[in-house]
């Protein structure tokens, strides 16, 4: 898995999609998504907060 891959599986994460979304839209595994850790997610989602992208 690539790094941009990588970001943008933390950026679905971050928008709650679930793994089979994930999986069916990137093409990615189980183990390329269970590869993100929690905080890797919280942060993302803190910093989309913060843009005005969350809420």
């Amino acid at each position: 898995m690539t790094d941009a891959i990588r970001k943008q599986i933390i950026k679905a994460l971050a928008y709650n999609k679930t793994k089979e979304e994930i999986k069916e839209c990137m093409n990615v595994s189980d183990e390329d998504i269970d590869s993100v850790t929690s905080t890797e997610i919280s942060d993302e989602q803190k910093y989309y907060k913060e843009m005005g992208y969350l809420q």
